[in-house]
This record gives C-alpha cells, structure tokens and sequence, in this order.
C-alpha cells in the first residue's frame, strides 16, 4: 500500500506502529450506510471467519447495519446515516500537529549511543501515541536512513511532520544524558532544547521517568507553540491544527479573556470541519468548563448548547471515544446519571484506556456518594494520564472522590497539587474547604472558603443547591452545610 501510495500521501493517511496500522482520525470520517452499496463489497480477504463476519453484517437488517451496538446516541445519528447525510470528508489540513522523533545520535563513537539513542526515540514515539492531543509519526518510518543525512529543511517535506525531535545520546557508565532539540519543520525554527539525564539500567527495566518527562515536555510545547500566531494572525490564516490546539490550550488557562478566546478558535475550527466530531466535542467540553470554572451568567442556556454541540459531535462520529465522554459529561449537568454513566461505559468500549471517560464515570460516582468507587475509577484516570497537561483537572476530581471515600489527608493533597496549576479552580476550592472542615481546621477552611468566594463572586449555598449535579443527593446535602459553616453564604 506505501509503495501504491507513495511515502508522503502514505504518512498523512496511516499511523504505523509495530504491531499495528490505523487511520489517522484526523483526516477521514467514515460514511455511508446499507442504501449506498454493499459492505465491503471488492475485498478479497481469504479468511473464512472475516468473510462469515462479513456476510452476518450484509444480512443485517438497515437499521441496525454500521451502526454502533449501543443505543447511545441512536435517536440522534441513525437517521443521518439511513438517510445518507454523512458523507465522506477528507480535510486539506489536519486537525492534530503531527510529531515525528528521529532517532537520537550517539557520540560515544563505538556506535552503541546510536543504538540506544534509537531504543529511546522508539519509546518516546510510543510514549506520544497515547496523546489525545498529537499524532505521531511511526518509529518505523523515523529512523528511514534517509533522514540521518537530510537537512533539516527537507524533514518536513520527507515526514509531514509539524514538528520534529531530534538530538544526541552521551553515555557514560551507567547513566546517559539526552540533548532534546524540538523544531518548527516548517519555518526550522528551535523551538525549545533541553537535556535529559537518568540511569541505562532503569530505562531498560521500564522504571526510568525520562521517556514519560520527554514526551510531556514535548506535548506542553506543540500545545504552547500554538498560541503564537494568535497575536500576529488573523483566525482564518492560522493553520486548522494550531487553532484547535490553541483553543484546547486556552480554555484551560485561568484568564477569562484566555477562555473566551478559546471558544472562538473552536468555533473557527468547526466551521472548517463541519463534519468532524473532534472539534465539536471540545466545544461542547467549553460550555461544560465555562460552568465549571464559575464564569457562565446563564448556566441553563450553556447546558442547552453544550448538549446540542455534543450530539452534533455524534452525528459525525458515534464511535468517537472522547465525543462519547464529553456527551456524558454533558449529562452529568442535567440529572441524567444513568445517560452520563451509559455514555461513559460506551466510550471505554471503544477505547478502554480512555482516560476522560474512566475519570467522569468516577466523578459520577462521588456525586452520588460511593466513595471507594470514586477513588478506583478517578486513580485509573490518573494513571492513563500522566501526560496531560491538564492535569489539574484529574487531580481535582481525585481529590473530591477522596473526600466522600473519608480520606480528607489524601484530599487536600491531591488539591493542593491541583491549585499549584490552577489556583483559581472553584471545585478544588470547594473541596480543600470541604476537607479542612472535616478534619477539624475550621480557620484553615474559613481562609479557603474565602479564596473561593474570590475565584467565584457569585457562589452560594442557594446557588449550590440550585445547580450542582450532587445537590440532590446526600453528598450534595452534607457539602453544603459544611461550605457553609466554613463562611460560605447562603444567598450570593
């Protein structure tokens, strides 16, 4: 196929690891339905248990035929597909930075720096596959011999790539250091450079933190690095995979003008891509942080378009993972917890280490008070995320499930690392006070309950048990008398 498409039309259309070859999400929606052909009709595959597969789906009735199994979303996308509206889309420009690891050369000049160098490129590059915010560039297609000798000018074109990693190795003893150079492929631009030190003995045990410490540098720099053409260009001009990335950058910053901005950048990317449900998905996400974040004069109305963004999210794709979670945490703001938890249960069917969807269904799970639940689903969470540069959100949602499992010491550590990135976020600040009160510091939690008041004018006890998903519920009655014993007051 590689050499029928030729490297560069290859590259854009396929990711390539080891053990597998996927679609790049990015760049096709899958369409059609029964009226529009035969399934697979014209693939030769001689395997008698794909073709029985085969013939069970042509057999399936046209209602249910390529449709995902789960009623999720099937009132809102089955008639699209019956209908034919969803056709075929392939983007003139991708929706996610593309990054390509070349192997890192080696300067000990008997050539085993060369060898390890490629060990760790290789690991870095699967280190990134699991990004949600960047495709990466196969190991396999980084270290072509070609690219050893290409100048840098000629790695974009050879990869189409966004950016490019590349360095030395210097080994010594037991321990190697890693010079990590991160380019701009198209202007060749140094972007950022740092070195990288640990032990050969615990990178090959798999106990080394560089690779992970890598690959999270690397991500916070492709999502910084989109911001910049925000202050020079116009939103039409910038290219559609920095504005996304800008826009999900942005609207995790504290600023309000920050997370405004974001929204536009969103908005921009889906009128680019109507039919694309990454776009969508975050955009409805934004409605959800707006409230969150304590920023929204008309949560209703927020809510409202929050869930009609996501389900349009579905229409174009009703497989997508994230577009599954955030429909979900959709819900978790409109008392619907059995469609949240459904939601969230579809996702991780279609991607069990989906990393959002394991941390909602946790979330659900505190709001209604199973506190051991909460922490076992939102720890997966943080384990499947280590590189998130949001991290404060996975943390803050640990923290409240530590609280309601009774583990406040556990709770306002986990806040606390939370408020180090965002030191303005209103559900950690409720609860570090929340935790403070429970263990007797009530001056400690009467200083937080302050701090809160500062990041949100507005909150209130009323206002609390008006809106909060748990209000209902027992966790959400005890929460907030002790919010407001702490000085919280009842009416804003």
């Amino acid at each position: 196929m590689k050499r029928l498409l030729g490297t560069d039309a290859f590259s854009t259309i396929f990711l390539v690891s080891n053990d597998t070859i996927r679609l790049r999400p990015e760049c096709f929606v899958m369409v059609g339905g029964p009226k529009d052909g035969v399934f697979l009709e014209g693939l030769d595959v001689t395997s008698k248990e794909f073709n029985e597969w085969v013939g069970e789906q042509r057999a399936a009735t046209p209602d249910t035929a390529r449709l995902p199994a789960s009623p999720i979303g099937a009132d809102e996308t089955a008639g699209a597909w019956r209908n034919g509206a969803v056709k075929a889309e392939v983007l003139r420009e991708r929706l996610l930075p593309v990054v390509a690891v070349i192997p890192f050369a080696g300067v000990d000049g008997q050539g085993l720096g060369s060898h390890f160098g490629d060990a760790v490129a290789q690991d870095i590059t699967r280190s990134l596959s699991r990004s949600p915010f960047i495709a990466v560039i196969s190991h396999l297609s980084s270290r072509n011999e070609r690219l050893r000798s290409a100048q840098l000018s000629e790695l974009k074109d050879l990869l189409n790539a966004d950016y490019v990693i590349y360095g030395q190795v210097r080994l010594g003893d037991d321990r190697f250091r890693l010079d990590v150079d991160f380019v701009d492929a198209a202007t060749g631009r140094l972007c950022w450079t740092e070195d990288f030190t640990g032990k050969v003995k615990h990178f090959f045990e798999g106990s080394d933190e560089v690779v992970h410490t890598v690959a999270d540098a690397i991500t916070r720099a492709v999502l910084s690095e989109a911001i910049g053409p925000l202050t020079t260009m116009r939103l039409p001009d910038i290219e559609t995979h920095r504005l996304l990335s800008a826009g999900i950058t942005l609207m995790h910053r504290q600023a309000p003008s920050s997370f405004k901005q974001a929204r536009e950048c969103l908005e921009e990317v889906v009128g680019r891509a109507p039919r694309h449900s990454l776009p969508r998905a975050w955009l409805a996400k934004w409605y959800v942080q707006h409230i969150k974040q304590g920023w929204s004069t008309n949560e209703t109305a927020d809510i409202a378009v929050a869930k009609d963004t996501a389900a349009r999210a579905l229409d174009c794709n009703p497989s997508c993972p994230f577009s599954l979670a955030v429909n979900g945490f959709v819900r978790h703001h409109t008392a619907s917890f059995d469609r949240a938890f459904a939601f969230h249960e579809e996702a991780l069917a279609h991607d069990p280490n989906n990393s959002l969807a394991w941390l909602l269904t946790g979330v659900l799970h505190t709001f209604i008070g199973e506190g051991e639940q909460a922490v076992l689903h939102t720890q997966r969470a943080r384990k499947l995320s280590p590189m998130d540069p949001y991290q404060y959100f996975y943390d803050s949602m640990a923290a409240g499930a530590a609280a309601v499992n009774g583990d406040f010491e556990n709770a306002l550590e986990l806040a606390d690392l939370s408020l180090q990135a965002n030191r303005r976020y209103p559900s950690t600040l409720r609860v570090r006070t929340y935790s403070l009160a429970m263990l007797g510091r009530e001056r400690e939690a009467e200083a937080c309950a302050a701090d809160l008041m500062r990041a949100d004018p507005g909150f209130s006890i009323a206002k609390y048990r008006a809106s909060h998903p748990a209000a209902t519920y027992d966790t959400g009655r005890q929460w907030g008398e002790v919010l407001h014993g702490a000085g919280v007051p009842l009416n804003a």
